[in-house]
């Protein structure tokens, strides 16, 4: 906590103004007071990667959602650098999500838990968790089975009564990690995979990713949509998680192919105008090496990141599988 330390006035005041300085440029605004919210003054996820961009801090996007004024993010901008632990971030109400609803999301490659901050906003029902790998970096098996049982231990500390795991590309790997490993422990799960084609031979994935340059992997992901009104030099540090992010994933390839998440059922929601899954019966076939598939659907007009144009379809298309599934639970029992 940065409310605690206590910094030179006169830097802090310098710190402050530079802050809202960047709020200001980015938002287009004549002004931003010290105590403004910045996504209340209309700023984006967009918004929000300019402005960390700008301030060339290494602090994760998700450090402005927690810190959205300037005075508030100058502090810990200021404050002693500490690693930073992989963790859940609670875009509502976490003590609401206790015997409700829960969906925890793993963020694509390269992207932010603040991705999903968004989703179902203004159902009391639901409770949104985004998935923070904060400095986590994977050197081998061990670091990712310790990461798993981090995450899965805040996921059971939420104590929701029905448990939605959703991963987003990159991130669908790890989400079916977490649902096999919570598998025993919660009858009330569902995993959700979209937007992914599962990779068969880490191996070959790592050495491929070794060999590709920023540059090329830059060109791709703008072909699928990422990075769109973002400079070549706002997104270096985006690629630099992308990389950590592929890595992981392997890892979690790894880890499914000894411990697939069996028996929990599992939907797997594509795009039709999403070229990283063309052939969506391979991509399915692919998936049931994994994960129970018990269910597939695409959305019309739906892109690589259809997370962020199509929510209202994600919303009520995952609701409506969870609910399904649980009832089916229920009813059997």
């Amino acid at each position: 906590m940065t409310e605690n330390i206590q910094f030179d006035e006169q830097i802090l005041a310098d710190e402050v103004a530079r802050v809202s300085a960047i709020f200001a440029e980015v938002l287009k605004l004549p002004h931003v007071g010290q105590a403004d919210n910045f996504f209340n003054l209309g700023g984006d996820s967009f918004d929000a990667i300019r402005v960390m961009s700008r301030l060339s801090c290494n602090l994760p996007i998700v450090t402005l959602f927690e810190h959205p004024t300037a005075t508030d993010l100058a502090r810990r901008i200021l404050s002693e650098a500490t690693r930073q632990a992989a963790r859940l971030v609670c875009f509502g109400d976490a003590q609401a999500a206790a015997g409700a609803t829960a969906v925890v999301a793993v963020p694509f490659g390269g992207g932010d838990a603040t991705a999903y901050r968004n989703l179902f906003q203004g159902q009391q029902e639901v409770q949104v968790f985004g998935v923070d790998f904060g400095d986590f970096e994977v050197e081998d098996a061990s670091d990712f089975h310790a990461l798993l049982d981090t995450l899965a231990t805040q996921i059971e500390g939420i104590g929701a009564k029905r448990l939605v795991i959703y991963g987003h590309c990159a991130g669908a790997a790890t989400a079916a990690c977490l649902a096999s490993s919570m598998a025993d422990s919660h009858k009330g799960l569902s995993l959700v995979v979209a937007a992914s084609r599962p990779v068969l031979d880490a191996d070959a994935a790592i050495r491929a990713a070794e060999v590709t340059s920023d540059q090329t992997w830059t060109d791709y992901l703008r072909s699928l949509g990422a990075f769109t009104g973002l400079l070549d030099t706002q997104v270096e540090s985006m690629l630099a998680r992308g990389r950590r992010d592929h890595l992981v994933a392997c890892e979690a390839y790894r880890y499914l192919a000894q411990y697939p998440a069996r028996d929990v059922p599992a939907l797997v929601l594509l795009g039709d105008q999403d070229p990283a899954t063309a052939e969506p019966e391979t991509v399915l076939e692919h998936w049931s090496q994994f994960i129970d598939v018990t269910q597939a659907a695409t959305l019309a007009g739906g892109g690589h990141y259809f997370v962020r144009t199509h929510a209202h379809e994600v919303e009520e298309t995952v609701l409506a599988f969870a609910a399904h599934n649980t009832n089916g639970r229920d009813s059997k029992q």
